[in-house]
């Protein structure tokens, strides 16, 4: 058996190469004229979510032409401040749909459209969705220009093809490019967790080790691991995590794992290979990373073990990958990284489990004060109630009911769906309330509520400390590029600097002479810029309107002569 199963983990990372090689010679365009260099691959560790594209780099500039992979016709355009600011979608034959996302501008009748709609809609912000065939476009037709819009930090093309019918993120990398890689992950570091037998961590019963690369290949200290006998003593066993990373040809960024395989005895245990990502499963990020590593040393250790309810299709088998070992015992383990070129590299040790007498069955989270991944809880304490739903949470959390009106959880655990705070709050219903929540490293996120009769409402996505507030104090706005004195303008563009100290912005309008006129925001640097029409001249009167989240209103007005 044990020989079989060596067999099958071997004849899978061979097989693998094959199939990802006639995945990748789908003769796609390329998406941009300059040469193909990644800053980011598909499946990397993010914050929240995994990286469900690829990123190539621009030479740290905007303005390069975007090329449509293959005919198609675009079925969704989208401009947001945020997320992938400026994104084009289209839609092939062959059943996947392209996305470029971060675009500085649109070309031709993509344009056009946008324009149309923005006005129709007085709005910046739009999402449209072309009917089928309406907007055609042919391989290679440039359909836009690369650019830094949205929650982009630097100049680059985020890229992504998606199964259409699904619409579940696919790996570039399998499905269709064909990129130079000849690097090998990287193995910095190896974890052993004690596990209950839904996979959940048992607190305080972990060790982490440092790896090592040696002229033979990765190694631990001594080549061997020693673990205290209680961590097998709970019903479940033990769990694998490796820290690993990528990089590719022609830069030096770190990238993600794309698979791997956990072997003891000869058994193939666990595995990964990171093909396609579900959206709606994305968040399963926090559950298949050790949440705690990442976000306190941005350590990317990928577990090689899973909870009862992650159900993430990236992993190989059904099983959960716990490893039922036994005090005393001693254990070969093997550990392969490998890359979408197949790529490996290797982490053998052996694992000893010290002796000691059996502990019984012991289970770690007992108590009604635990909230569990599989069920619902309500908590109350004088004015506030808050309610969990199933899924809250990946692993058991103790809720403490004497905090719950002023700390809900502790705010370095993540959240997977969102949960509700109900306060009893009599007073005014204005509007003007909100709700905001430190989290980890003192972030502070605002929650908009809803009022239900003396309720005041939120749900939220987040653990920590709250306090229910009011914002009553308006927007600022402020002229960048003149002053607002000035009677004589001949510049081509108008630039303003908006921002809001509370809830944050919620729109933005530039009229001139009573009329709305179209302007790009940019939240990075919180400028609003409106491009001159070529025939306006003579004395217009100017008003931007900016309005918060909370519904208050600041104005900005001049007279002004332009010539």
């Amino acid at each position: 058996m044990q020989h079989c199963l060596i067999l099958f983990a071997f004849f899978s990372l061979f097989t693998y190469g094959t199939h990802a090689q006639a995945q990748g010679s789908t003769n796609y365009h390329s998406p941009l004229g300059i040469p193909s260099i990644l800053a980011s691959n598909f499946g990397e560790l993010r914050p929240n979510h995994f990286h469900m594209g690829i990123d190539f780099k621009t030479n740290g500039k905007i303005g390069y032409n975007l090329y449509s992979i293959e005919k198609g016709f675009v079925s969704r355009i989208k401009v947001s401040p945020y997320g992938y600011g400026k994104v084009i979608y289209i839609d092939h034959p062959n059943g996947v749909t392209s996305v470029y996302a971060h675009c500085s501008e649109f070309k031709d009748q993509i344009d056009s459209i946008v324009r149309v709609t923005q006005i129709r809609e007085e709005n910046y912000a739009v999402e449209i969705f072309p009917k089928k065939n309406e907007i055609r476009v042919a391989r290679g037709q440039v359909i836009g220009i690369s650019g830094n819009t949205g929650g982009s930090t630097a100049p680059h093309l985020h890229f992504e093809i998606r199964d259409t019918k699904t619409e579940h993120a696919l790996n570039p990398l399998v499905y269709g490019f064909d990129l130079p890689d000849t690097k090998k992950p990287e193995i910095r570091g190896v974890k052993v967790y004690s596990l209950t037998q839904n996979g959940y961590r048992v607190p305080s019963k972990n060790k982490r080790y440092t790896v090592s690369k040696g002229g033979s290949g990765y190694y631990v200290s001594n080549n061997t691991i020693t673990i205290p006998a209680n961590y097998a003593s709970y019903p479940g066993g033990i769990g694998f995590a490796f820290d690993v990373i990528d990089r590719m040809d022609g830069a030096n960024n770190q990238c993600g794992l794309y698979g791997s395989y956990l072997i003891v005895d000869g058994d193939t245990i666990f595995g990964q290979e990171t093909n396609r990502v579900p959206f709606e499963s994305s968040r399963y990020v926090n559950c298949h990373k050790d949440y705690e590593e990442y976000a306190q040393n941005k350590r990317k250790f990928h577990k090689c073990f899973r909870t009862r309810e992650n159900d993430l299709p990236i992993y190989h088998t059904n099983d959960l990958g716990i490893f039922p070992a036994e005090s005393g015992k001693t254990y070969k383990v093997k550990y392969i990284a490998y890359d979408v070129k197949n790529n490996r590299s290797e982490l053998s040790f052996t694992l000893k489990v010290e002796s000691a007498e059996p502990s019984g069955n012991m289970e770690p989270f007992v108590g009604l004060d635990y909230l569990k991944p599989d069920q619902s809880m309500a908590v109350s304490n004088g004015d506030t109630e808050v309610e969990f739903g199933i899924g809250t949470v990946y692993e058991p959390i103790k809720i403490d009911q004497a905090k719950i009106g002023w700390t809900i959880g502790e705010r370095d655990i993540p959240v997977h769906k969102a949960y509700r705070i109900m306060i009893d709050a009599p007073g005014k219903r204005d509007g003007k309330d909100y709700i905001e929540i430190v989290t980890a490293k003192g972030k502070r996120r605002t929650l908009d509520v809803e009022y239900d009769g003396d309720l005041i409402i939120c749900e939220s996505k987040y653990f920590g400390s709250y306090s229910l507030k009011r914002d009553t104090i308006a927007p600022s706005v402020s002229s960048v590029n003149f002053t607002k004195s000035s009677t004589l303008y001949t510049r081509n563009l108008m630039q303003w600097r908006i921002s809001d100290i509370g809830t944050g912005l919620a729109d933005y309008d530039l009229f001139i002479d009573g009329q709305w006129k179209l302007v790009e925001y940019e939240y990075k640097t919180g400028l609003i810029t409106y491009t001159r029409e070529v025939n306006m001249t003579g004395e217009k009167d100017i008003l931007v309107r900016v309005v918060d989240d909370c519904g208050n209103v600041k104005e900005w007005k001049t007279r002004m002569n332009f010539k």
